[in-house]
């Protein structure tokens, strides 16, 4: 079940789903710097987030990247 991202301009409201709460948190912001208000971010549960919000949406978890590899030296 996607995030759905809502904002409403002055043509109605529009809503997009994203897969993942860093992509619906783009989104959001998106829709803010085209001029719309009332944004928020639906969780696949059902929470539903306004913009004030945001900061306590919870994030993917971010997985541990291996240290970098170094290339052989001649």
């Amino acid at each position: 079940m996607p995030y759905s991202v809502s904002g409403t301009d002055v043509r109605g409201v529009s809503t997009v789903n994203r897969k993942t709460p860093e992509l619906a948190l783009r989104k959001a912001r998106e829709l803010s710097k085209r001029g719309c208000y009332d944004i928020r971010i639906t969780t696949p549960e059902g929470r539903i987030y306004h913009s004030s919000e945001f900061a306590d949406l919870p994030r993917t978890p971010v997985t541990r990247r291996s240290s970098p590899r170094q290339l052989p030296t001649s």
